[in-house]
């Protein structure tokens, strides 16, 4: 389970917002196997349950020993992604911030001290949006909110791109530094630094360029026999 949960924090495209909602999944999974071995329920540890009915190594069964070892994991990650749980608040609005349980009085204070904004102009803002009925309608499109007017939701933006610009974790630090030893190796050791910045940047971005758009703005160059080459 650790290392399902390893993989789905790694990966470019991986915003806070997802790895908020994988670290609670994974929390509300050990609060659940914490239950079922206090209740002797075996159905998730399988190497245990099949030496239960093989009625070998009573001492194995001891459910209050790994119910132990689970509260301590269960602690650990508490710990860990203590950070997360003052984002969560915030990355539940800004996913859909049109919800009837949201106080936003303490929203725009937390949100003012993360994102250093003013709490003021962010209250009028968040209580504007909810009352937006045309944004309401379309709170499940695409890039949500890039429907927001700047001169209208200025802080409500600015939190919003603030929010899905923080690095969760250290993965695309760890893939650029690979990169950069890939492409700046020992036969290449004259690279300038220049080089190689633009050589890292083609290496880590996902960008893909339109090629059929760039060469259909190419015009051809007529020869000197009239003739387009």
């Amino acid at each position: 389970m650790l290392n399902e949960l390893n993989l789905e924090l790694q990966g470019k495209d991986r915003t806070v917002v997802d790895m908020i909602s994988s670290v609670n999944a994974f929390k509300r999974r050990l609060h659940l196997l914490c239950s079922k071995l206090q209740r002797k329920d075996l159905a998730n540890f399988q190497n245990t349950s099949e030496l239960e009915k093989q009625g070998k190594d009573s001492a194995l069964l001891d459910s209050a020993r790994y119910t132990e070892q689970v509260n301590n994991i269960t602690s650990d990650f508490e710990k860990r992604f203590r950070d997360f749980a003052l984002l969560e608040p915030i990355a539940t609005f800004m996913c859909y911030p049109f919800g009837e349980d949201h106080d936003i009085d303490s929203l725009a204070q937390n949100i003012g001290a993360v994102f250093h904004l003013n709490p003021s102009a962010l209250e009028d803002e968040m209580l504007s949006l909810q009352a937006d009925i045309q944004l309401k309608a379309r709170a499940h499109a695409g890039q949500f909110w890039n429907l927001f007017r700047v001169e209208k939701y200025p802080n409500v933006r600015k939190c919003a791109t603030s929010l899905t610009s923080l690095f969760g974790s250290t993965y695309l630090c760890e893939s650029a530094f690979s990169q950069m030893k890939i492409v700046k190796s020992k036969y290449r050791s004259q690279l300038t630094d220049e080089h190689l910045e633009a050589c890292l940047r083609l290496a880590i971005s996902s960008y893909c360029p339109d090629y059929a758009t760039l060469t259909d703005s190419i015009q051809c160059k007529s020869s000197e026999y009239g003739k387009p080459t």
